[in-house]
């Protein structure tokens, strides 16, 4: 594995979306998108990409890991990640710092795997295998119907699932009636509903959700702010409905607090956040221990992987295409799209994490020019 880091290119893409969503107060028309690569000496690229909330994410690639990576041996990855923390200690345990290294720790790993040329699953010592998918939708568009909403979940359900998410209105008894409705169209499928963060207080959400305790829930997801720990155990308390929290959080110490003392039954994860692939399986590890599943937050072509070395993952998640809710399919060649309700890596992925990108989709949504 002898050679050295090149070059670490990060980049902001925006792509539209074809309707408006509507997130509680939001109203969301395009998604972005941070883009990482990473070069060795002998030119062969790896490749991440992540939710960039708007945020600096590529610039603190440039300033806080870019200066501290450029030149190292690739041998050496694991030491060159604990060189970027400790250079950066002073930016705390999460964070956009975190985001930053997340994305840089993944596009190595991708790079890694290429090396080796192997598919990172197998690189990090897993078994190819088929993985349980959960689909997403329920996302209100600006002016749909529950017509419109009935017929998305009719439609996921066609596909078996492991599960299908759904997203709050912020009113919790209109969340109480499309409930229902899905619960009409989706068989006995499991029912997961993202509150993303919204629940303060969440005496409110407590009494509104005893309802819900015979619609099959899967999980409450991200019910509560972040750090919120005791209304999250509350919340689990009070309703006996399992809670699911983490894909927006990073870093051991913030997962071991959240295991402890949320009541969470599933940790959410998300490579590209919670510090790479090297902390994403390690706190699975730490999960496993606690004898708690793992939920993989979007970003099919990474997550399956690691779903594949990870030994408690229950599910993938990922967006239908024909929803338009994301729209990061349109930079890509492959999609590891879900048949029969599981999603197969070795159909697209013999190499790396599978990505094969549209150079020119890229070049077109991308923001700062090359």
């Amino acid at each position: 594995m002898s050679g050295r880091i090149e070059e670490i290119e990060a980049f902001r893409v925006r792509v539209p979306l074809p309707r408006a969503v509507r997130v509680g107060k939001m109203v969301i028309t395009q998604r972005d998108y941070v883009v990482v690569k990473i070069l060795d000496e002998d030119g062969r690229v790896g490749w991440s990409y992540g939710t960039g909330r708007n945020a600096p994410i590529a610039e603190t690639i440039e300033q806080t890991i870019k200066p501290i990576w450029h030149g190292q041996r690739l041998d050496d990855y694991e030491a060159i990640y604990e060189l970027a923390v400790g250079s950066n200690v002073c930016l705390g345990t999460n964070g956009i710092f975190w985001r930053a290294l997340s994305l840089c720790d993944c596009a190595l790993h991708d790079l890694l795997a290429r090396r080796a040329n192997t598919s990172l699953a197998v690189f990090l010592g897993g078994t190819l295998h088929q993985v349980p998918c959960m689909l997403v939708g329920g996302y209100s568009y600006v002016n749909d119907s529950p017509a419109d909403f009935a017929e998305q979940i009719r439609a996921m359900a066609a596909e078996s699932p492991a599960g299908i998410k759904i997203a709050s209105t912020t009113d919790y008894r209109r969340d109480t009636e499309r409930l229902r409705t899905a619960r009409e169209n989706a068989g006995d499928i499991p029912l997961m509903l993202d509150l993303y963060w919204s629940a303060d207080p969440v005496e409110p959400l407590i009494e509104e959700a005893k309802n819900w305790r015979d619609l099959g829930i899967g999980w409450l997801e991200d019910p509560v702010p972040f750090d919120y720990y005791e209304e999250a155990a509350k919340l689990a308390a009070s309703t006996r409905l399992p809670i699911a929290i983490g894909d927006e959080q990073s870093g051991r110490r913030q997962f071991d607090r959240l295991m402890r003392e949320a009541g969470i039954s599933v940790v959410r994860l998300d490579a590209t956040v919670c510090g790479g692939v090297r902390a994403f399986l390690d706190i699975a590890r730490a999960a496993a221990e606690r004898g708690l599943e793992v939920s993989c937050h979007i970003f099919s072509h990474l997550h399956l992987q690691l779903a594949c070395v990870a030994t408690n993952v229950r599910c993938v998640e990922q967006f239908p295409i024909s929803f338009g809710l994301e729209p990061v399919h349109e930079l890509w060649r492959s999609n590891p799209l879900a048949t029969d309700g599981f999603l197969r890596p070795d159909r697209f992925a013999p190499c790396g994490t599978g990505y094969e990108w549209d150079e020119a989709a890229i070049a077109r949504y991308r923001l700062e020019k090359a």
